[in-house]
């Protein structure tokens, strides 16, 4: 166990010294500019699509794993 980390504490980040305000203040307004900027029909459409991958993916399993490590238990 790791001493002296204590996670149930709030753990504030670091600042960058390389960034001033106004340019992450550009840097949020440019990403809230793009998200603003797509239109409830092609959100829509996102979401859409995003639910049908969803729904003809769950309960399948993903690629099994390929045994390299030439242990006894892996021949069958």
């Amino acid at each position: 166990m790791l001493r002296g980390i204590r996670y149930y504490k709030r753990m504030k980040s670091k600042l960058d010294p390389q960034t001033t305000p106004a340019q992450k203040m550009e840097r949020f307004q440019t990403a809230l500019g793009r998200i603003l900027s797509v239109s409830k029909d092609e959100l829509n459409k996102r979401i859409a699509e995003d639910e049908t991958t969803r729904r003809r993916t769950k309960g399948k399993p993903g690629p099994k794993p390929s045994s390299a490590s030439g242990h006894a238990s892996d021949e069958h």
